[in-house]
């Protein structure tokens, strides 16, 4: 137990918000949460299963699983049976699950998102780090990979899983179509199950195309979900996973009947009824999705060129909504502030100019990289009514510029608190 840590993304949610009471204005960068309003549609159905009181199935629901299946066949263009489905309560348990079921260790990319290597200690998992590209935009290294593998194997351990996350937590960056590829044939050599966290698939820019492993091989590959980031609604708790359609899907189901029957028993019934709606393929709701992601393309690109001109090298965001750049070239400069990691970094920062934000280190990554994760989802949409606002401001067709100028006062404040700090830097 006293290896055990509390989750950094909900500790300095917690923090911040007793330094809110406390009545420190700090602009809120730390917490990966999407804040628009819930879609009527959402809302609606939500009312509608309220009445639905008695244990359900633990996978889930045929119904919910039937549109589950027929969601991601559509938005994939591949074909899942409702049998491949379960639903957990959020997808860190169907993670934890999947992870706990499967003998052998995993391999995780550094950075990755903090829960992957927590769940991993809790399932007794030994965890081998690899690199990925920095000097390419953070891209897949086969190479770093190979070398992180054998690393694992002369050390004795078993590596067996490998974590895939496009769009990424914390980069805001997306595998390309090449890297899915070439990991997916790298895995299928090594007999690797690739877990691909696909939660921000719906939240893909414009210009990018998501990719799913399943596409090369559907035999070892799990895909995780839900409709925390695409719809907004982190505490509803619904994931999805879709298993492989073979004896390696059925056996991993059965283990899960096993693991959720004895922990949570089912997703809340009400919840499930919504999810239903949620993955009808509404096409109010679809329009939403498009719009949300549209918005946080916008908001995530205006905070990255910014940073970008004022000399922080990070990667250009192609989804999510998360920014991760390095302050390494200022090292020395760092240094003499008394600042010589990422965590004393984004101390300084929120001790000094009130920024929250979370230190790569929470991710796996190297201290000395000197990186921290930005999070563009909460600043001027604290509160539900500042979210409808720059809903309703964005949906009049005003002009980008105008609307990121004029309707983001607290953006503009961080970018301009930023840029004292990287003044004393230069």
């Amino acid at each position: 137990m006293t290896n055990l840590i509390v989750s950094p993304t909900l500790r300095i949610n917690e923090q911040v918000k007793s330094m809110w009471e406390d009545g420190k204005d700090v602009l809120h960068l730390g917490f990966g949460e999407s804040r628009f309003p819930v879609h009527p549609e959402m809302k609606n159905a939500l009312m509608n299963g309220m009445l639905n009181r008695s244990y359900l199935p633990s996978p889930g629901t045929k119904k919910l699983r039937e549109k589950i299946a027929g969601y991601y066949s559509k938005n994939l263009g591949l074909n899942f049976s409702p049998e491949q489905v379960i639903v957990g309560i959020g997808s860190k348990s169907l993670l934890f699950a999947m992870i706990y079921l499967t003998d052998g260790d995993i391999l995780l990319p550094k950075p990755s998102w903090v829960s992957y290597s927590a769940i991993a200690k809790l399932s007794g998992k030994a965890i081998t780090r690899f690199d990925l590209d920095r000097s390419c935009e953070f891209r897949l290294n086969i190479e770093t990979l190979n070398t992180a593998y054998d690393s694992a194997k002369r050390k004795g351990q078993n590596p067996t899983m490998i974590v895939l996350n496009t769009p990424n937590n914390p980069i805001g960056n997306s595998l390309s179509q090449a890297d899915i590829e070439a990991v997916t044939i790298w895995a299928e050599k090594n007999n690797i199950l690739i877990l691909s966290d696909e939660i921000y698939s719906l939240v893909t820019f414009k210009e990018t195309t998501h990719t799913t492993p399943v596409s090369y091989f559907p035999d070892k590959t799990i895909i995780f979900g839900g409709i925390s980031k695409h719809l907004s609604l982190g505490g509803w708790r619904l994931g999805i996973s879709i298993l492989p359609n073979n004896e390696i899907g059925d056996q991993l189901k059965s283990g899960f009947d096993s693991v959720a029957g004895s922990i949570w028993s089912c997703v809340p019934a009400p919840f499930q009824v919504a999810g239903e709606t949620a993955f009808s393929h509404n096409q109010d709701i679809e329009a939403y999705i498009k719009l949300c992601t549209k918005i946080h393309s916008v908001r995530t690109r205006y905070v990255y060129d910014r940073l970008n001109k004022k000399g922080l090298e990070c990667p250009k965001p192609t989804g999510a909504f998360y920014i991760y750049p390095s302050f390494k070239k200022w090292s020395e400069q760092l240094s003499a502030l008394g600042i010589l990691s990422c965590s004393s970094l984004a101390d300084h920062l929120l001790n000094e100019y009130q920024i929250a934000t979370l230190p790569g280190i929470a991710f796996g990554d190297d201290p000395e990289n000197l990186c921290i994760r930005i999070s563009t989802s909460y600043l001027d949409m604290e509160t539900d009514e500042k979210a409808q606002h720059i809903l309703d401001t964005f949906n009049s067709d005003i002009d980008p510029k105008t609307f990121l100028k004029d309707h983001h006062p607290r953006i503009n404040h961080f970018l301009s608190r930023m840029n004292d700090f990287l003044s004393t830097l230069n």
